[in-house]
């Protein structure tokens, strides 16, 4: 990050700690809502870029009295009059080392402290001449991810050799019906139907994905046919056990064990004919959206739900085509209970 070129003010805000962790362990790039509009934070954002300068973003913890804990640089503000809202992206998404007190932000209005019992999500500061020192550590951050083509190849001695990453894909992940890679197949999927691809996937997060609005999205799969040899059809059950968050940047994982997501998304691939099963073939799936809330409530410490037992209680039955629409729906109905 270039800290020579930052504009005097900034803007500071809070989001869900898991979301800017899920982020930080992503790209470190993300896009949210805000119910207010910035348009004092616009004029400062569309001057600060006039003048060839970056405007920075810090957050807070909105589910924790935490202090500020990320910083980043706002790429865009976008004030959506008719909706009461500002869209905001940003990039370079940095960890604080060790938290700061709200109180280490200065209001640009008064030039003093920002309280730090402080509530309010936006506030105009401006930008801490110190802030590239907030992130400095000697420990190994997780490492970054990054969108591989498939085209690079293996070396040995430093010669390239004539196998690539994409021939691993075909040896790895060929089998897309079995378990493993067919649920990976299954979030590919549900992804894909909201426009959330352009980040890499991260192997062990607290939950699958996340959309625009930081709602958290846990993705299910099962299937009739399994590759190896059956008597009979599997019974459908899918997996609903609590976890216990883990945070890759501290390696640290919480004592309490609690459902991650805001949303389930279970992912039945329905085809009952060996011959023409085929996983990538969309319309061989169902899709069954319910909030987490519903199931904890109705499953309670369960660790699988059946079928039979989802279909109780009432979820949203999608076919592909109608997934996103049928996910917004309900991601619009719990941000209403959230608001």
């Amino acid at each position: 990050m270039d800290y020579d070129n930052l504009s005097t003010y900034c803007i500071y805000t809070m989001r869900n700690s898991e979301e800017l962790d899920y982020l930080f362990n992503s790209d470190r790039r993300g896009a949210f809502y805000e119910n207010k509009l910035w348009k004092t934070g616009k004029a400062l954002f569309d001057d600060a870029q006039t003048h060839g300068l970056k405007m920075p973003i810090l957050f807070s913890a909105a589910d924790a009295n935490s202090g500020l804990i990320y910083y980043g640089i706002l790429t865009s503000i976008t004030i959506l009059e008719t909706e009461n809202k500002t869209k905001y992206s940003f990039e370079n998404l940095t960890k604080i080392t060790v938290p700061k007190p709200l109180s280490s932000l200065y209001l640009k209005s008064s030039k003093k402290p920002l309280s730090d019992s402080y509530i309010r999500p936006y506030a105009i500061c401006l930008t801490p001449l110190d802030l590239e020192k907030w992130s400095q550590t000697t420990e190994l951050l997780p490492v970054p991810k990054s969108r591989k083509s498939g085209e690079e190849h293996f070396y040995y001695n430093f010669k390239e050799l004539d196998f690539s990453l994409k021939d691993f894909w075909r040896w790895t992940y060929s089998d897309i019906i079995g378990n493993t890679v067919r649920g990976v197949l299954a979030e590919y999927i549900v992804a894909k139907a909201l426009g959330l691809t352009e980040k890499v996937r991260i192997e062990w997060d607290a939950f699958d994905l996340l959309t625009e609005k930081g709602l958290k999205i846990e993705v299910k799969s099962a299937s009739y046919i399994q590759s190896w040899y059956q008597k009979n059809y599997s019974k459908i059950r899918f997996s609903i056990r609590k976890t216990r968050y883990w945070d890759e940047y501290t390696n640290i994982q919480v004592q309490e064990s609690k459902r991650q997501s805001d949303i389930y998304v279970f992912c039945l691939l329905k085809h009952k004919v060996q011959e023409t099963l085929n996983p990538l073939d969309l319309n061989q799936w169902d899709f069954y959206i319910m909030s987490t809330s519903v199931i904890d409530k109705e499953i309670g410490d369960s660790k699988q739900i059946t079928l039979r037992k989802l279909m109780s209680l009432s979820p949203i039955r999608s076919n592909f085509g109608n997934l996103k629409k049928n996910i917004e729906l309900l991601e619009e109905k719990l941000c209403g209970n959230f608001a």
